[in-house]
Formats: structure tokens, C-alpha cells, sequence
């Protein structure tokens, strides 16, 4: 069971919307000066390239770094720093918790796609250690690379999350919130054959556009260490920081009297 396949792009194997980020990512580079390479890149410690734990069998993985032309001195650093500032709007996400040039995996982005969500909701609800697996499960389910005897029920929690419904970790426990939402389906008693074969035809729910944005973090008596990254920009207050959203980003909150 798959819903998409993998598409090469720049002898990467990509899913098709992760190959339209990235051909934005490059236009932009070039648009600022710089050259993508994803050649010619430094051999370095990386996530694992296989198995469950990881987005690259999914096409959903990419490894690049960014050089000036030719002639031209790259800093590491500044390069890096480009490469935030480029890749996160995008809807990338990096693989380290903070740009720093050098450090293991500093080339290595993943485009998590219509699978953030996953990641949103079981981080919202307390149970982020279940995000990871769960989106990287999800993701291989997709494409049909996750081998598995219960792939048709992590396909139908996968494809949920995909068309609007929260039903929890992909884990292939089908409790009663996996029940609920395929009922509202209207497919209530139903073999998960013909769920899956239902969900695969279903469209993905067209995004909003996103407009700016203004919120706050309120957390009185800590000390809160607030970075940001992409469209999103915070200012400090006596009770925590106030975030003002553009568009798509990262936000790290460290909390606790020596955060880093």
C-alpha cells in the first residue's frame, strides 16, 4: 500500500513536494549569490540514511550545503547561517537544534510536508517522544517503503492525519481514537483495506495562506531563553516573549536557570 512515488531530482530519490521546496531553495540561492551544492559535501556523522528512524528512505532527506562562486572565500559559518534563513521558510527542517558550522549533520534538512502535523499534534499533547517515529513512519508508509505485517493500519493512521484527522501516534494500535475518526469517514465497520484504498484516493485539504501573526509565551518566573528562525520574530517580556509570525519558522524555547 503507497499513495505517491519517488521522483529523482539531482540523483536524489524525492517525493514530488519535496523536489518543489527544494527547486525553490535553489532559485533563492541563486537569486542571493550563492551555489547549492549537494555534491561535493564534507563526509560528516549524518542521522541514519535507513531504516524506521529516518526520513531519507521516505525522499524526504536532503543533504546540501551552500558555496560562493567560484574565486570567492566561503565562511562556514555565514554559509550556514544563509542556509537557515533560506531553507526554513521553505518549510525545511534542519537536522541540528541550532546552526553551528561543522558540527555533525550541519548539512542535513528534512521537508516533513503534509507529516508536520503529526509532529504538532503529539508535540501539543505531551507526547513528543512519539513524534519522530510517527512521522517517519507515516512518511515511508506514503511511498510504500515501510516493511511491516500491520502496514495497511499505519497506512490508515498516516493517510488520517493527512486529510484533517488526529488520531494519534502512527504506532498501528487502532484504539478509539483511530475508530472515531475513520466513522467520520463514513466508513464505520469497514475493512482497513477499504480505508486505505478510500484515504489513498483522497486529496490533501488545500492550506490557508498564511497572514502575520501575533502571539505569546507566558512564562512567569522562569528563565526563558527564546531563539527564532524563518519568518518568525520574538521580543522578551517581564512574563516571556511575544512572537510575531510572517510566514513559515523555528522556534527553540530553552527553559530553566542555565538553558544552554
Amino acid at each position: 500500500m503507497y499513495r505517491q512515488y519517488l521522483h529523482n531530482h539531482r540523483a536524489l530519490a524525492l517525493t514530488l513536494d519535496t523536489i518543489e521546496a527544494f527547486k525553490h531553495l535553489e532559485a533563492d540561492a541563486d537569486e542571493r549569490g550563492w551555489l547549492l551544492d549537494t555534491a561535493n559535501i564534507p563526509v560528516s556523522m549524518v542521522p541514519p540514511s535507513e531504516g524506521p528512524l529516518s526520513l531519507h528512505p521516505a525522499g524526504r532527506q536532503v543533504q546540501f550545503r551552500l558555496l560562493k562562486p567560484e574565486g570567492e572565500d566561503t565562511d562556514p559559518q555565514q554559509a550556514l547561517n544563509a542556509a537557515w534563513g533560506l531553507a526554513i521558510p521553505l518549510g525545511f527542517t534542519p537536522w541540528n537544534r541550532y546552526p553551528i558550522a561543522g558540527a555533525p549533520g550541519d548539512t542535513v534538512f528534512h521537508y516533513l510536508g503534509p507529516w508536520r502535523t503529526i509532529s504538532d499534534r503529539l508535540m501539543a499533547e505531551g507526547r513528543g517522544h512519539l513524534a519522530w517515529p510517527s512521522v517517519c513512519c507515516a512518511a515511508q508508509v506514503d511511498v510504500g517503503v515501510w516493511k511491516s505485517l500491520d502496514v495497511d493500519r499505519l497506512f490508515v493512521q498516516a493517510q488520517l492525519h493527512r486529510v484533517g484527522r488526529n488520531c494519534g501516534p502512527v504506532d498501528g494500535v487502532i484504539g478509539p481514537r483511530t475508530t472515531e475518526c475513520i466513522d467520520t469517514l463514513g466508513l464505520k465497520n469497514s475493512t482497513f483495506q477499504k480505508v486505505a484504498e478510500h484515504l489513498q484516493s483522497m486529496p490533501s485539504p488545500q492550506q490557508e495562506r498564511q497572514c502575520s501573526q501575533v502571539g505569546h509565551v507566558a512564562l512567569p518566573g522562569q528563565n526563558l531563553m527564546v531563539s527564532t528562525f524563518g519568518s518568525i520574530k520574538a521580543v522578551r517580556t517581564p512574563q516571556g516573549a511575544t512572537l510575531t509570525v510572517d510566514g513559515p519558522g523555528r522556534v527553540i524555547l530553552d527553559v530553566g536557570e542555565n538553558p544552554r
